[in-house]
C-alpha cells in the first residue's frame, strides 16, 4: 500500500508523525500512534499497534502475529534496530502442522498474547521478545537479549535468556519526564 494511503488509514495519527517510506503495516486501520513518533525505513507491523508519545522504533524492527493480538509502546519507550517482537508463534513440539497456511483442525499448537512495552522502556539493538513476555516500566535490555518471561520494572537486562543486572535511574529519568511535559505544556 502506497505510503500516503497507510496515513490515512491510520486508526488514529497524532502530530509529528514519521513513518518510513517502505514501512510495512497489514491493519492500518488497527494502527493507533500519538504525538512525536518516528517509525524508520524497513520496519513490519502484523498486528494491532497501539503507541503513546514520544516513540521511537529504528530501522528494521517486526512486530508480528495477526489482528488477533495488540502490541503496546507506552510513552517514552523505544526499539533499537533489528528487534522482533514475536506475539503469537507455533508450538513446534509436534502437535500438529506447522505453517499459517494449515487449516485449524491440521494446524500445531499455538502461543499467543499481547505484548506491552512500558513507559520509557528500551530494547537494544536486536532485542528479541516472545510470546507470554512483558516488558515493564522503565526497562532496558543490552543488545542480543532475549526475552522469555515479564522483566520487572526499572531493570537492565542482557542476555539468553534475558537476565536482571542492575536497577537504572528512575528518578533522574521521570525528573528529566517532568522537564519535558513542562517545556511542551503537558502539566
Amino acid at each position: 500500500m502506497p505510503y500516503d494511503d497507510v496515513m490515512f488509514k491510520l486508526k488514529h495519527c497524532g502530530k509529528n508523525v514519521y513513518i518510513g517510506q517502505n514501512v510495512y503495516i497489514r491493519y492500518p486501520e488497527e494502527f493507533e500512534c500519538g504525538d512525536n513518533i518516528i517509525i524508520d525505513d524497513g520496519c513490519v507491523f502484523t498486528t494491532r499497534v497501539k503507541l503513546g508519545n514520544h516513540i521511537h522504533i529504528c530501522p528494521t524492527c517486526t512486530v508480528i502475529g495477526g489482528k488477533g493480538v495488540l502490541f503496546t509502546m507506552d510513552d517514552f519507550a523505544t526499539m533499537s534496530a533489528g528487534c522482533r517482537i514475536v506475539c503469537v508463534s507455533d508450538d513446534y513440539l509436534g502437535s500438529g502442522l506447522i505453517s499459517s497456511t494449515i487449516p485449524d483442525y491440521a494446524r500445531c499448537d499455538i502461543v499467543s498474547s499481547n505484548i506491552t512495552l512500558g513507559k520509557h522502556a528500551i530494547l537494544g539493538t536486536n532485542t528479541v521478545v516472545l510470546p507470554n513476555a512483558q516488558i515493564g516500566e522503565g526497562v532496558a535490555t543490552g543488545a542480543m537479549t532475549l526475552v522469555t518471561r515479564t522483566l520487572e520494572p526499572w531493570g537492565l537486562y542482557y542476555g539468553i535468556p534475558a537476565v536482571f543486572h542492575k536497577e537504572r535511574p528512575r528518578d533522574v529519568i521521570l525528573a528529566k519526564e517532568m522537564v519535558l511535559k513542562q517545556r511542551e505544556g503537558w502539566v
